[in-house]
C-alpha cells in the first residue's frame, strides 16, 4: 500500500471505523474507475459504488428512517443487496442481510419489529415493521445525493447461524478489530487475490464467507462477479465472458458445473483458483474438478459467528483429501479436551472473528491439519 494509499485509508477509517464502508471508500479514492463490482443487470466501478451507495444512505436517512436510527435487514440476492449494505454501513447503522428462503418463524424471532426491511419482490409477511422495497432504494440512490456529515456509529452486520454451533439465531459481529483484519488479510493472501484477479461469487451475502470476498476485493482491488442466483450454465458462460481467475462457492455448485461440461464436452474456463466452501468436499468430486482445471482447488472451513478460519492449498487437497488445511494467522483450532495441535478427534473449538465457538462439528487433526467429518445431530 502506497503512503497515498495509506493515507485514503486512515481518512475513511476516520469517518466510519473498522468497516465495509471504509474500505469502499478508500477503495473509490485508490482504484476509481477500475470494476469494482458486476451484477446481472449493471456493472459499477469503484467510484461509482461508493458513490451509489452514499446517495442510497441519503435518501433512507432524508426519506425513509425520519431520521431515526434502526437496523436495516435486507432480504434477497441480488446488487440492491450490496448497494443497501454499503448504504447501512455509510449511516452507520446495524445491517442483517437474511436468505428470503429461511424459516419465517426464526426471521420473525430474530428480526426487530421496528427494523427497516428492505426487500426485491414482495413485502415478506413475518415482518410487520417499515419496509421499502429495491426498486424504490434505486430511485432513492438516483435523486437524492450524498450530502452525509460524518458517521457516529459503528454499524455491526448481524447474521444468522447455520445451527451447527446450537440452533439458529441472530448472531451480532463484533467491530471488526485488529484480529479481523488479520483474519481478512490472511485469506485473501492464502487465496492469492490481487487487484489483477476477477473473482466469481456464486456465495450471497447473508453468508460469512460471501462478505469476506466482498471485503477481499474491496482491499484489493480485484474485481468481484455477484452471481449467487445464477445456474451453472449461467456461472460457466459468466467464467468465459468475464474472464474470471478465482471462483468461490458451494461444492454441490461446482459439481453441476462439472456435470454440464462432462455431458457437452465443452473445454472448462480456464482458472487459478477454486474456493470451495459451506458444503464437505468430496474426493471424487476433487478429482472430476482436476480434470477440467488442473490442480487448482481450495477447501475452506469456517462459520458464521467467526468467518472462514481454515483454508486448505492446492496441493493440501490433492495429497489429503478431506482436509481443510491449517487456521489461518488470527485462527486457533482444536480438538476439545486435548491440547492444541495435538493428534486428536473429536468436537471442534475455534477462535476466530473476536470470539470462541464450540461448534457442533466433528473432526480430526493429523500432523497440523485439520479434517471436519460431520455434524452432530441435532
Amino acid at each position: 500500500m502506497t503512503l497515498q494509499s495509506f493515507r485514503h485509508f486512515a481518512s475513511a477509517l476516520g469517518r466510519h471505523g473498522l468497516s465495509i464502508a471504509t474500505l469502499a471508500e478508500a477503495s473509490s479514492k485508490r482504484f476509481s474507475s477500475r470494476t469494482a463490482l458486476v451484477t446481472v443487470n449493471r456493472r459499477y466501478t469503484f467510484h461509482q459504488l461508493w458513490r451509489t451507495a452514499e446517495a442510497a444512505a441519503a435518501g433512507l436517512y432524508l426519506h425513509v428512517l425520519g431520521r431515526r436510527p434502526r437496523m436495516i435487514v435486507i432480504v434477497g440476492e441480488g446488487e440492491d443487496m450490496v448497494i443497501a449494505l454499503l448504504a447501512a454501513h455509510r449511516l452507520g447503522l446495524d445491517v442483517m442481510p437474511v436468505d428470503p428462503g429461511a424459516d419465517p418463524q426464526v426471521l420473525r424471532r430474530s428480526v426487530p419489529a421496528d427494523a427497516l426491511l428492505v426487500h426485491e419482490q414482495d413485502k415478506p409477511d413475518w415482518h410487520r415493521g417499515p419496509a421499502v422495497s429495491t426498486a424504490r432504494l434505486s430511485e432513492l440512490a438516483a435523486t437524492s445525493g450524498s450530502s452525509l456529515g460524518r458517521t457516529k456509529r459503528r454499524s455491526r452486520i448481524i447474521l444468522l447461524s447455520s445451527g451447527r454451533s446450537g440452533a439458529a439465531r441472530a448472531h451480532v459481529t463484533r467491530p471488526i478489530g485488529f484480529g479481523g483484519v488479520v483474519q481478512l488479510t490472511a485469506l485473501h493472501r492464502r487465496i492469492g487475490i490481487s487487484e489483477r484477479d476477477r473473482v466469481l461469487a456464486c456465495t450471497p451475502l447473508q453468508h460469512g464467507h460471501g462478505l469476506q470476498l466482498l471485503a477481499s476485493c474491496l482491499l484489493t482491488g480485484a474485481k468481484l462477479v455477484y452471481a449467487p442466483s445464477s445456474d451453472a450454465s449461467e456461472l460457466l458462460d459468466l467464467m468465459l465472458n468475464e474472464r474470471i481467475t478465482v471462483a468461490s462457492g458451494k461444492p454441490s455448485e461446482f459439481e453441476r458445473m462439472a456435470s454440464l461440461l462432462e455431458e457437452s464436452r465443452r473445454p472448462a474456463p480456464p482458472l487459478r483458483r477454486i474456493v470451495c466452501s459451506s458444503e464437505p468436499l468430496e474426493p471424487e468430486l476433487v478429482e472430476r474438478m482436476n480434470k477440467l482445471w488442473g490442480p487448482v482447488i481450495m477447501n475452506s472451513y469456517g462459520m458464521t459467528e467467526t468467518g472462514t478460519v481454515a483454508l486448505a492449498t492446492p496441493e493440501q487437497v490433492l495429497r489429503h483429501p478431506g482436509t481443510v488445511g491449517k487456521p489461518l494467522p488470527g485462527v486457533e483450532i482444536g480438538i476439545v479436551g486435548s491440547p492444541i495441535w495435538a493428534n486428536a478427534e473429536g468436537r471442534i473449538w475455534v477462535r476466530g472473528g473476536n470470539r470462541t465457538v464450540i461448534t457442533g462439528d466433528f473432526g480430526r487433526i493429523r500432523q497440523r491439519l485439520i479434517y471436519v467429518d460431520g455434524t452432530e445431530a441435532r
